[in-house]
């Protein structure tokens, strides 16, 4: 039995762990505009320098955290749906004056 508590807690930990990112670029605003409705929604891409792979951030939730396109950032957090990213931890880099 005490195996198999230890192994459903060794599944269940790897499962939370593999729905955190780490992901390092640079932001660019989207904006999606329903013209029947009039109504338009906003959420940044970042697309990971190390992977190529894109995430989707609210764009409220970077707002809140001070970012904004063309911010170079590196955002930890919790992978949702459709590639969508829930900040946890942030940080925005500088640019260099060199780059």
């Amino acid at each position: 039995m005490k195996k198999l508590l230890l192994l459903a807690f060794a599944f269940s930990f790897t499962l939370f762990a593999q729905a955190e990112e780490t992901v390092t670029g640079t932001l660019e605003e989207i904006i999606a505009e329903d013209f029947e409705t009039g109504k338009s929604k906003r959420k940044f891409s970042l697309k990971d320098e190390q992977t190529g792979h894109y995430f989707f951030i609210d764009a409220d939730e970077a707002k809140l955290k001070g970012m904004k396109s063309g911010d170079r950032v590196k955002i930890r957090g919790e992978r949702g749906e459709k590639r969508t990213l829930r900040i946890t931890e942030s940080e925005k880099i500088e640019l260099k004056d060199s780059e």
